[in-house]
Formats: C-alpha cells, sequence, structure tokens
C-alpha cells in the first residue's frame, strides 16, 4: 500500500484515507493548515499507487505505532472497520461523511448498483464514467470539470474491482464514534446522522475536507491531540 507523508510535525501521526476515486493528494489543502503535525496520506487499494488488495486492514497496520486515523466518504467507511478491529491501533477517529452501514435487507441492492457502476469503468472510456459520477446530486458542490481532471489518472480495472469489493452493500453497521463531520449542504447524510450529533460545517456538501480545508483542519487540532 503507497502512502505519503505530507508534513513532518510531531506527536502522534495523523492517518488520512481519502474517497472513492481519491488519492493521498485531497488531503494536502487540509495539511497544509496542519504544519506542526505529522501527516501521512493513504492511497487506498486501486487507488493511485496502490494495487488492488482485499486486506486493507493488515496492510493500514503497518503504517504507523498509533495514530489518530481521519477517513472521508468510503475511506471513512474503512476507517470505521479497521478502528473496530484494531482499537489498540487508533488513538482517536474522524469520519467525514461516511456511511455506517445499511440494514441487511438494503445490502443486495446497493451492490448492485456498485456492480453497474464497476462494469461502466470496464466499458466505458474513464473521463464518461467520471462525468456520469460527478454529476451526482452528492457532488453538486464541486466543480465538475474540475474533478473529472483530477480523477483522470486512475486505473479503471482497479476501480472496478474497488466498488465490488468494497461496496456499501457488503459492510456491517458500524457503530458511529469519535468526531463526525457532515456538510450543511449534504443532506443525506446529516438525516442519517442526526442521532449521533455530529459537528455540520456551513458552505460545504459532501466533500468538506476538499471544500473546507481550513475549518476540517481546525477540528482536527481540537480533537486529535
Amino acid at each position: 500500500m503507497h502512502f505519503e507523508t505530507i508534513a513532518t510535525g510531531s506527536g502522534v501521526p495523523l492517518v488520512f484515507l481519502h474517497g472513492i476515486l481519491g488519492t493521498w493528494e485531497d488531503w494536502i489543502p487540509v495539511c497544509k493548515f496542519l504544519p506542526d503535525r505529522h501527516c501521512i496520506g493513504v492511497d487506498l487499494p486501486g487507488h493511485g499507487q496502490s494495487p488492488f488488495t482485499e486486506n486493507f486492514n493488515e496492510e493500514l497496520v503497518e503504517v504507523a505505532d498509533r495514530f489518530h486515523l481521519i477517513g472521508y466518504s468510503m475511506g471513512g467507511r474503512l476507517a470505521m472497520g479497521f478502528a473496530e478491529k484494531y482499537p489498540e491501533k487508533v488513538a482517536s477517529l474522524t469520519v467525514i461523511s461516511a456511511h455506517f452501514g445499511l440494514p441487511e435487507t438494503e445490502r443486495s441492492a446497493r451492490l448492485k448498483i456498485d456492480e453497474e457502476w464497476a462494469k461502466m469503468l470496464q466499458e466505458k472510456p474513464l473521463e464518461e464514467f467520471l462525468n456520469k459520477w460527478y454529476q451526482q446530486p452528492l457532488f453538486r458542490s464541486l466543480n465538475r470539470e474540475q474533478m473529472v481532471a483530477k480523477r483522470g489518472n486512475q486505473k479503471p480495472d482497479d476501480l472496478a474491482r474497488v466498488f465490488v469489493h468494497y461496496s456499501l452493500g457488503r459492510q456491517p453497521i458500524f457503530e458511529p464514534k469519535g468526531t463526525v463531520i457532515i456538510g450543511e449542504w449534504d443532506t443525506k447524510y446529516s438525516d442519517l446522522y442526526k442521532k449521533h450529533r455530529p459537528i455540520i460545517l456551513a458552505e460545504a456538501g459532501h466533500a468538506v475536507h476538499l471544500e473546507q480545508p481550513q475549518k476540517v483542519a481546525e477540528i482536527i487540532t481540537s480533537h486529535c491531540k
């Protein structure tokens, strides 16, 4: 698994997990506001420079002895799963815009949706797939053209495997723990977490860390001692 040191500060490391289609570089804007902290960005399986693997948890263990874990969207789901399996490794958990799990009755339908995305990745040009992905209402607050250009170096075959293996339709329900951050325009996730008292950031949608990096860094500073 590929990871990069984004900032070489002190204290317990901060380990950042991006969302689907992203890379470790997505966290550079946040880490610019954390210059005194040791920040490590991870390329998730099948993304960036990391090959696809089904053994994400076992590989993340090797990044540092103990660390604060921050995950966005799919990275947040993986962070919750890792924290359940290796609680002794996680100094704190911060989850940004991440689903904590579906009831069993809804999982097969979600898996079918993700299988369709995987099929599109294998059959259509990557640019066509990315345009359709970022047309979803979840990403309406992002600049679609910029996001499509930013994601153009990903590996479609690896991503197709990611969509199926790491589908929300295969995930158990996790108990949301630690700090939860949601954008005020992301009504889907603010409704999902309304019983869990999330931190809601103004003027942000689903990709809070891209839209409000300084505010996300301030929360991390206060919650990750």
